[in-house]
Parts: structure tokens; sequence; C-alpha cells
């Protein structure tokens, strides 16, 4: 037992000197965050990074920016919404890396960043709120009301089956379609505020023509780009990656950081990552939070 104590300690301290290294290479604070976003998450980040703050302001040390280290199979809208509320009360700018995955709401909150770090392997993921099942268990709601609007044109044909009839009006609940609908709308006006405020703030001219970029252009990209991500004809699926590359080409032009590209960088982030996994695991701990003061257990 007191062999385990001490190898838990010496990996507990070796994580918070490679946060305080990747926090020196970045100028930033770092945090890094792996968990579904349900209930309760956003009071777990507020804690974290007010002990951030309030440490930095004891040694009379200014905050630089926050940089966040994500993933997320996704979750709630109004989480996303109230945790980044919670990073843009303390922090002017606010950084995203995403070194495996950040799905549906998680892409969401990472789109909410100033910029944007992820590599070849890393995906985010298309617009899609989950719904809680019969069985406890969270669905794709964008599938749910995709399958809905299928059904509904072919009964409107003539060409829907008797099995397909009855499951069209026992397994679809319109008051569940109105909030899977309405989480579609606040994640797409989200996108749409979001953008244009932090990743477009320095979009001043277009790449080809050289035209000056009007706001009116930052948010009609931002509302394209809530368009496509929502688009659940497109992606198929809830769990569909979308890469780097996708990210950047000719339908969304998002523009992302690649952290690959940069040797010592994609070293630290690697070693962060992938030792903070390994420990939630050793600990018995999917799902945790770490700063430079430390991992907080949260599942």
């Amino acid at each position: 037992m007191t062999d385990t104590i001490k190898a838990d300690g010496l990996i507990g301290i070796t994580l918070n000197n490679i946060n305080e290294e990747l926090a020196q290479k970045l100028g930033s604070e770092v945090i890094i965050i792996r968990s579904p976003i349900y209930m309760g998450l956003d009071d777990f980040v507020r804690i974290e990074i007010e002990t951030l703050v309030a440490k930095a302001k004891s040694r009379r040390k200014k905050l630089p920016k926050l940089t966040v280290l994500l993933e997320t199979t996704g979750g709630s809208i109004e989480v996303v919404e109230r945790i980044s509320n919670v990073f843009r009360n303390h922090f002017h700018e606010v950084d995203y890396i995403v070194p495996g995955y950040a799905y549906s709401a998680g892409t969401v909150l990472v789109l909410s960043g100033d910029n944007i770090y992820m590599d070849y392997y890393s995906v985010l993921g298309p617009i899609d709120p989950q719904i809680e099942g019969e069985d406890g268990k969270f669905i794709p709601g964008m599938g749910y009301l995709y399958m809905y609007e299928e059904l509904v044109a072919k009964s409107k044909e003539g060409e829907i089956t008797n099995a397909e009839l009855l499951f069209l009006t026992k397994r679809f609940d319109p008051a569940i379609m109105f909030v899977i609908q309405q989480a579609k709308n606040h994640s797409e006006d989200l996108i749409k505020e979001w953008l244009p405020k932090y990743k477009f703030k320095h979009w001043k001219q277009t790449e080809t023509r050289k035209e000056k970029v009007t706001m009116k252009m930052k948010r009609d990209r931002a509302a394209n780009i809530a368009e496509i991500l929502g688009d659940a004809s497109k992606w198929h699926s809830h769990g569909r990656g979308i890469t780097m590359r996708e990210l950047e080409g000719n339908d969304i032009k998002l523009k992302i950081e690649d952290f690959g590209s940069d040797k010592e960088l994609n070293i630290l982030i690697r070693q962060y990552y992938d030792l903070f996994i390994d420990f939630g695991r050793k600990i018995g701990s999917e799902y945790a939070i770490h700063t430079k003061y430390g991992l907080r257990r949260i599942g």
C-alpha cells in the first residue's frame, strides 16, 4: 500500500510539472478536462478556475490566457455556455487543444475559443444534442429528428409500412422533439455569437481577394459553419469525427493550429494527455480535471 501511495504521488508531481512546462511554452494557464458535459461539471470547472485565480492573486501574479485541453463525448449545451462564461469571466483569451476528440456540445465549446489546436489525429463532431432514452442511456437527438422527418415524408408519399407507422405514432414524443430542436438552435446561436467575437476577431481581410472583412461577413461565415455542423444528413452519425483537414476545407473554412507541426509542443501535449489518461485509469477515475495544483476526480 505504501509503495502504491508513493507511486501515485510521483505521478501526480510529474503531471503538475508537465502542466507547468506546457503553460510556459504557451504563455498560458493550462487545464485539462475529460468528461461528458453534464450538469455538475460546470461547478467543478468553476472551483478549479477560481482556485487558479485566487492563488495567482495571492502571489500578485497577473494571469495570462487560459488553454483548455478537452476530451468529451458531448452533453448539455446549457452547461457548455456556463463553462465558457466561467473561463471568460477570468481570462481575456481562451484557447482549446483537442488531443483526441470533442464531440457535439464539446465541439460548440471548442468553437468558443480564440484559437483551436488539433493535429491529424484529433476530431470534432457534428452538433448533435443528446437526450436520455428509456433505458437511461443518452441517444443522439439529431438522429431522432432525422428519423422522424424521414418517416413523415414517407407517410406523405403513401410509402410508409404499418410497422413504420406504428413506430412513428408510438415512439416520437413531441415534447422531446421540441427540447432537441431548442438545444440545436441554442448550439447554433452560440456558434454564431462566439465565432465572430473570438475566433474571427483578428480576421481583417479575405485570403484571395484581400477584401476588408466586415462584421456581416464574420456573422455569415459563423452561420454557415453552424448550419454545416448541424446537418445530420451530411455527417450521418453522432460519433462521426470531423478532422482538422475537413474543418479547414472548402466547406467549413475554419483556421486550425496544427500542434503536431511544433515538435516540442507536440511532445508536451502528448506527454501530458497520455499520463493524465493513464493516471485516471490507474486510480479508477475515468473522468477528471487537472491543473498545476493537482487532479480532481469527477467520476
